[in-house]
């Protein structure tokens, strides 16, 4: 893991955290001002990600990644609204940054690599979950600063596995 990944996702962790705090303090007083600050928080989040881990094409993967995160979002809150499940609902904002961000962080080519980091995003939507279910109030301060390290030990324990494959 190059440090230049580990700097990719602790700023775009507090890209996320910042924008993602802001609008849990908006949304009760105004829900659309609230859900604008933490959209565009999460898109210069996959932004920062992909600009710090140097992406080959740091603007198009950053768009790329935002755009996946912002329809994550929204395709879970719809559903969380059909359905009426506040639990999905929760776990939106961790799914959407777990997901943009496997598609941010650098190298984005390698699918065995990305199975990994989307194995990492469920774990730490779980976690997410338990988190919520437990207590709310620490779900708002831990749920932003779970996916994107979640990411960055993804890497590491796959990289690690590539190395233990490669020894003779």
């Amino acid at each position: 893991m190059t440090p230049s990944r580990w700097l990719a996702i602790i700023v775009g962790t507090l890209v996320v955290a910042i924008a993602f705090w802001f609008a849990i303090l908006t949304i009760p007083s105004n829900p659309i001002v609230g859900l604008l600050i933490f959209g565009a928080g999460l898109a210069f989040a996959m932004y920062s990600v992909a600009g710090f881990s140097r992406a080959d094409d740091p603007f198009g993967t950053g768009f790329m990644a935002a755009i996946t995160a912002l329809g994550t979002a929204i395709a879970l809150a719809i559903f969380a609204q059909a359905l009426g499940m506040r639990g999905v609902l929760a776990v939106a904002p961790v799914a959407a940054i777990g997901i943009g961000g496997s598609r941010a962080l650098a190298p984005t080519g390698d699918k065995s690599r990305n199975l990994a980091r989307l194995a990492a995003t469920a774990i730490a939507v779980a976690v997410a979950f338990f988190v919520f279910t437990v207590e709310i109030t620490a779900y708002g301060l831990v749920a932003p600063l779970l996916p994107l390290p979640a990411l960055g030990l993804a890497d590491r324990l796959y990289d690690r596995g590539r190395e233990v494959v490669a020894e003779e």
